[in-house]
């Protein structure tokens, strides 16, 4: 259960360019090693912060999966 839960919490939350940008910059990535950690060309990633291409639900859950900070368990949960 709490790997489904961990999966679908904040679906439908937009990954745009903007965002995208700022999450990558807030990891220390460039546009190349965010690519590569996603599995998908740099130039992706470089259209996707320029909002040349919409970012599919999937690729923005995997996004923010791999640039969102943790939340910190709460104790006793």
């Amino acid at each position: 259960m709490a790997l489904t839960r961990r999966y679908t919490i904040g679906t439908g939350r937009l990954v745009d360019g903007p965002t995208l940008r700022r999450l990558r910059m807030r990891a220390g990535l460039t546009q190349a090693a965010l690519a590569a950690k996603l599995g998908v060309a740099a130039n992706s990633v470089a259209r996707w912060e320029r909002n040349e291409r919409t970012i599919a639900e999937p690729m923005a859950r995997l996004i923010r999966l791999t640039l969102e900070p943790a939340k910190p368990k709460r104790k006793g949960a």
